[in-house]
């Protein structure tokens, strides 16, 4: 899947047969601090929603940077 610069994107998730994919607030803890380090050097999170067994994302995809 390709992702454009400027673009929004409603991304979702849920565990398996419904179950849960957070047990405690540990569990959720630890998911935002991925969604920190993996998500904002290259999104911008307009909102989420984080529920025991589905999460929810709307992101807008930022421009592109080119390594040298």
């Amino acid at each position: 899947m390709k992702f454009h610069e400027g673009n929004y994107y409603h991304v979702y998730n849920q565990g398996n047969n419904r179950r849960p994919i957070f047990y405690d607030v540990d569990n959720y803890l630890y998911f935002l601090e991925k969604m920190r380090t993996h998500l904002l050097p290259h999104t911008d999170i307009i909102c989420y929603c984080l529920m025991p067994n589905h999460f929810h994302w709307l992101l807008r995809v930022r421009a592109f940077e080119v390594e040298q």
